[in-house]
């Protein structure tokens, strides 16, 4: 595998040397970012911030965040079996709970919008303007639950220019995929419009044996986004946008990746029928492995419905050295997932479990932009925020060989968040090279949460039986204030050339353990819910940024020392369940890079990014002691390489490009307690594109193929619905295997 990483490291190197005395044809375009809610130059941002803009998803193909992790410096993010637990991690830090009284803490941003509920900004990525993924927290100015950065989506305004396209995409696994937009005046100069719409479906990337039954991980989904531009006057603007989203997709279901020892249920009476897994996986035909994507399951016990829906309202108004923004923005978020817990249908004990979950938010802020002199400008604002999410959920547990069926454990919860906020940041240039810049925030949560649990009896003998008996009421109130902010100093070496250095504290709100592992003995004891503290995370950071080699080379970089402070996360239990929990401190060290060279060769483009991450248990509160430890599921290097290449065909106007991606990364673990059998192997990724265009531009072709070598690696790797019973079997979340896509386009 690594000798895949030199080979294409030495094509790219070979093909800028063989260059070396071309002519430069053209310079790198600036890049404009908001990430501190003012456009400005990627070069003069003060934070580390990466930036992927229109072309990139244009020439890309990219869909989705799991696409696009691979390319950004200290970027990740793991699907997993369940959308409520995918963690994003922004510099190794995430909160992954399928508790609704925890919040991520990365902060996806659409519009100026902060979603609740981080699968509900997760959807197609079309027609989009930037995604800039912001590191390190970032409170200040973004406030909520951005205790470790923050994901800003930026989609395509509307145009007074009629104009449209579309594109229609075939690949393997029977994927299809329809997309259009089109803008366009309603009232010259005054109202415009922007229409977008796209619709994805394929027939299932894993193999089901189950006679007569469907292959599952199916994707299903449809968005619709509207967006209206009123521009009644010079000062005066507004966008109207209105979003839905739904998805029916058979998914997410992981597959064995070890059958472990076999077992027995534990306890004398029931040893005789003992549950012997690798029976189970000979019967159904599937053979355990890094490579396997076959399960054995009825299809009816997989599935995820989800839908979102939203109404923003963006009012600007233009106060001469002042601007005034406004948004005001009403969100919901449905879910419906259950899922096979064991990928098989076929054994004596079956694990289902489900939830059915409904958040719904309004948000408000008022935000003040300008500048006091020449020397000082500012941004300060107010911000409101409501979420009520409720949810019900079930696990059902069948024990054929013990005449059990059905057996049950039911939760119901409510958690109701509201968060009030004062925030500013203050930019004074001391003299023509240096700026400092003040920041903070003063937040004020409140938090109110209900749980209740129904379960059914079971012998107490069994290992799990604690997950699926008692029944319990709990309810916990929380309130909490805190100041967060940030210091900068700002330095321009040159015109084209920045540095700076960076201290920020941020700042996620305490939660309550109210998900199906919540613990039933402390809800009974004390009336009330686990209760976790809040999330406080302090950086320094260093960073360098500049134009180099006549405005062809544009390098970022930033070297950071992060410590967080009772990270909220979550942790499997011996019983088979989890708990939510604050694990005391996590320390990250790290270096990140990004760079693009607009190489000598007419219509050659490198791009590349390079990260080191040292992330560990500081301190750990529960047991095993962890401290010195790797945190999990974080690579120690990573890196990506892109070569893309423009190209003209003779006379006749015809375009082309051809494009290579390759990313790579390190050994991680994916278990808290880092054991040898969760470990995920290094591995890299090969991406090949090529496309054409007509001398008109209106109309295009490109052939894609994604994870080119064909290489088997899994986002995740744990324990099972056996674990339980002393079982050391394993299940994986394969990414996906080779993939081809052939798109055709159209632009009028």
């Amino acid at each position: 595998m690594k000798s895949k990483q030199s080979a294409l490291s030495v094509a790219i190197l070979a093909s800028l040397l063989l260059a070396s005395n071309a002519s430069i044809a053209a310079t790198l375009e600036e890049v404009v970012v908001t990430a501190r809610k003012q456009a400005e130059s990627l070069v003069d941002t003060p934070v580390a911030v990466s930036v992927l803009g229109a072309e990139f998803f244009e020439k890309s193909g990219f869909t989705t965040m799991t696409d696009v992790v691979k390319f950004v410096p200290g970027f990740d993010y793991s699907p997993t079996s369940s959308v409520r637990a995918n963690g994003t991690r922004i510099r190794g830090i995430r909160t992954a709970s399928y508790s609704e009284g925890f919040e991520s803490s990365v902060a996806v941003v659409i519009d100026g919008v902060v979603m609740a509920r981080e699968a509900a900004g997760f959807f197609d990525l079309y027609d989009i303007e930037s995604v800039e993924v912001i590191k390190g927290p970032q409170g200040t100015l973004f406030g909520k639950n951005a205790s470790a950065g923050v994901i800003n989506v930026r989609t395509k305004q509307p145009e007074y220019e009629f104009s449209g396209g579309g594109d229609i995409m075939f690949g393997t696994y029977g994927e299809r995929r329809i997309r259009g937009s089109v803008t366009g005046p309603l009232i010259d100069d005054t109202l415009a419009y922007r229409i977008t719409g796209s619709t994805n479906e394929n027939d299932g990337v894993i193999d089901n044996k189950y006679a007569g039954e469907n292959d599952v991980n199916s994707k299903d989904t449809w968005s619709l986004r509207a967006k209206f531009l009123y521009e009644p006057t010079d000062q005066l603007s507004a966008t109207l946008t209105l979003d839905t989203v739904k998805e029916d997709n058979k998914c997410c279901i992981a597959t064995w990746r070890t059958s472990g020892d076999d077992i027995g249920l534990i306890g004398a009476a029931y040893t005789p029928n003992a549950l012997q897994l690798q029976e189970a996986l000979d019967l159904a035909g599937i053979t355990a492995g890094a490579g396997n994507r076959s399960v054995a399951i009825f299809e009816d016990r997989i599935n995820q419905e989800s839908e979102a829906n939203g109404v923003a309202l963006q009012l600007s108004y233009d106060l001469g050295e002042t601007q005034l923004t406004s948004i005001t923005a009403w969100r919901d978020y449905y879910i419906d997932e259950f899922n096979e817990a064991d990928q098989l249908s076929n054994t004596d004990l079956n694990n289902r479990n489900g939830t059915e979950a409904d958040s719904e938010q309004i948000s408000q802020e008022f935000r003040l932009t300008g500048n006091i002199n020449d020397a000082v400008s500012y941004v300060a604002g107010l911000y409101y925020f409501n979420e009520d999410i409720d949810a019900d959920g079930s696990i059902y547990v069948e024990l054929g060989a013990f005449g059990l069926f059905n057996s049950r454990t039911r939760s119901i919860r409510s958690v109701e968040t509201t968060n009030l906020a004062a925030f500013g940041e203050v930019n004074w240039d001391l003299t023509d090279k240096f700026t400092l810049i003040v920041g903070g925030r003063f937040s004020d949560e409140e938090k109110d949460a209900t749980f209740s649990r129904m379960g059914t009896s079971i012998d107490p003998n069994l290992p799990f039986a604690t997950l699926f008996s008692g029944d319990y009421i709990g309810a916990q109130n929380s309130e909490d204030t805190n100041f967060s902010g940030r210091v900068i100093g700002r330095y321009n070496i040159t015109d084209n050339v920045n540095t700076y250095v960076a201290w920020s504290r941020g700042y996620k709100g305490p939660g309550f353990d109210v998900g199906d592992g919540a613990n039933g003995a402390f809800a009974n004891e004390t009336g009330g819910l686990p209760f976790v503290d809040a999330e406080v995370p302090t950086l320094i950071e260093i960073g360098f940024k500049g134009w180099f080699l006549d405005n062809t080379l544009s390098v970022n970089t930033a070297l950071f020392h992060q410590s967080t402070e009772d990270l909220q996360t979550i942790r499997a239990l011996p019983n088979g369940g989890v708990s939510n929990l604050a694990i005391g401190e996590v320390v990250s060290d790290g270096f990140e890079a990004d760079f693009m060279y607009l190489t000598p060769v007419e219509g050659l483009t490198i791009t590349g990014s390079l990260t080191y991450l040292d992330v560990v248990y500081e301190e750990f509160l529960q047991e095993p002691e962890l401290e010195g430890e790797n945190f999990e599921g974080v690579p120690e290097w990573a890196y990506s390489l892109i070569a893309n290449y423009d190209f003209q065909l003779g006379d006749g106007g015809w375009s082309g490009f051809a494009r290579a991606e390759y990313s790579w990364q390190d050994d991680k673990n994916a278990s808290t307690g880092n054991t040898e059998r969760t470990l995920i192997e290094d591995y890299g990724l090969l991406n090949i594109r090529a496309g054409l265009t007509s001398p008109s531009k209106k109309y295009s072709a490109t052939l894609a193929v994604e994870n080119a070598t064909d290489e088997d690696y899994p986002y995740w790797i744990g324990g099972s619905t056996f674990s339980a019973l002393g079982s050391t079997a394993t299940s994986q979340y394969l990414g996906p295997d080779r993939i081809v896509r052939l798109t055709l386009g159209a632009k009028f």
